[in-house]
């Protein structure tokens, strides 16, 4: 992947490390990828809770004609742009991070919890999540 020319193109980006952090305009960063380069496989997004209400997602593209990972990241608040357009496998992603972090995916029409009941209320992996739930605690009647 030729950087500058990246660069040159998205001017709201840096290079840290081995992975592109952008501002905005993730939907056509990835699209853009896609389309001018050989990554063609969303190997997964991740999502990080910094704290403050931010939420940091890594998206992980792989090349099989490079061999090569790519590394995209934008900081949310409490949305993000679907990609479920450009990568389907993308619609699990979104889901569980949806459903663990409440992260709404714009352009998702299917978002919905995966693991926690649909009556759960927050969301289990944001560092403000208070768990008190009586759900959460071990049964001692069950305790072998």
């Amino acid at each position: 992947m030729n950087w500058h020319e990246f660069q040159r193109i998205f001017n709201d980006c840096e290079l840290d490390g081995d992975k592109i952090v952008i501002k905005s305009k993730l939907h056509e960063v990835i699209r853009f990828v896609t389309q001018n380069y050989t990554y063609r496989i969303l190997e997964e997004i991740i999502a990080i809770d910094k704290g403050n209400g931010e939420t940091e997602l890594i998206y992980h593209l792989y090349s099989f004609e490079d061999e090569e990972d790519l590394f995209i990241s934008i900081i949310v608040k409490d949305k993000a742009e679907s990609i479920v357009d450009i990568f389907e496998s993308a619609i699990a992603d979104e889901n569980e991070i949806y459903d663990l972090f409440g992260i709404q995916f714009t352009g998702n029409e299917n978002l919905k919890r995966l693991y926690m009941p649909q009556d759960w209320q927050g969301f289990p992996l944001r560092k403000d999540y208070v768990q008190d739930d009586t759900r959460l605690a071990w049964n001692d009647d069950n305790e072998a």
